[in-house]
């Protein structure tokens, strides 16, 4: 019986999630198990391959050296096998019926775009309604599915943190080789900004908040894409989300040491009770696509 991995193939699985999720706790949220039943599975695994598996830090935990390296070399294979297995159950499955997703247009072409091709391949009974919009715009609460920069949208509907999004100033490359960015808080001020009508234009400088732009030039827009072709163009400047521009080469950041408040974006869906099977499906997806990214 030593010389098979009989019985150890689901406590490697939870080595694997354990280092993936980086805590058992997160882990145990994962897969809706007990921590306590994680912790033993693991140390019933330790005995059997007489070896540490993970390390306590504080209040955190690490993967030892051999538990790291059986991690690097199952995952890929418990997540093909995972995926195969999912694909062929899903298959037989009766997820199926209408589906209605609200998410703004870059979010959705940067972040989430992957992970929804994946969701309609897998279900193909799905009717998906995607309707993509700006930023700033106001979604319809009849809908399944939304991702949006506001919290408060109703009561009755969850709201999940995805990530907080950092903002800097931006100016045209071109502007900004003729020497025409501003140089100071000033000349900031009175620039022509580019932007949601309804935007509060604040700082953090040297940690402490600066006052609000009141009024200012402003050429108002109510999508972020829109937003970056109109900066890109030399018409104005902007606040713009640093993770979808920083690898704009016709963009320059300006004055970084003048910060703006991060903005939180969430995950909004109706009740349990009151999902189908494709929502809390794709729900699970989405949240697993933006930790991953998160992750890395």
């Amino acid at each position: 019986m030593d010389r098979t991995i009989y019985g150890m193939i689901d406590d490697l699985y939870l080595l694997c999630i354990v280092v993936d999720k980086t805590s058992i706790a997160a882990a145990s949220s994962y897969l809706e198990i007990p921590t306590s039943t994680i912790s033993r599975r693991i140390s019933s695994l330790e005995q059997r391959l007489n070896a540490k598996l993970f390390t306590k830090k504080g209040r955190s935990i690490a993967a030892t050296a051999f538990g790291l390296e059986l991690f690097q070399s199952y995952q890929a294979l418990f997540k093909h096998l995972n995926d195969d297995f999912l694909d062929k159950k899903d298959h037989h499955g009766e997820v199926a019926g209408k589906l209605k997703l609200v998410v703004p247009t870059l979010f959705y072409q940067q972040i989430i775009r992957s992970a929804l091709l994946k969701f309609l391949h897998r279900y193909p009974r799905v009717e998906l309604d995607l309707l993509l919009s700006g930023e700033q715009s106001q979604p319809e609460l009849d809908t399944d599915i939304i991702i949006t920069f506001k919290q408060s949208l109703d009561e009755n509907m969850i709201a999940r943190p995805l990530f907080e999004n950092s903002a800097g100033i931006y100016i045209s490359a071109a502007l900004f080789n003729e020497g025409k960015a501003p140089q100071s808080f000033q000349e900031l001020r009175d620039s022509k900004w580019i932007g949601p009508a309804n935007e509060k234009i604040q700082f953090i400088h040297n940690n402490k908040k600066t006052e609000e732009f009141n009024r200012v030039n402003r050429i108002t827009v109510n999508g972020i894409e829109t937003a970056i072709e109109l900066v890109e163009a030399g018409i104005g400047i902007a606040s713009l989300p640093i993770n979808l521009v920083k690898n704009n080469k016709k963009l320059v950041r300006i004055l970084p040491e003048y910060k703006q408040p991060k903005h939180m974006a969430y995950l909004i869906y109706k009740e349990r009770k009151y999902q189908t099977k494709a929502t809390q499906i794709l729900i699970n997806m989405l949240l697993d696509e933006v930790a991953q990214l998160n992750a890395n």
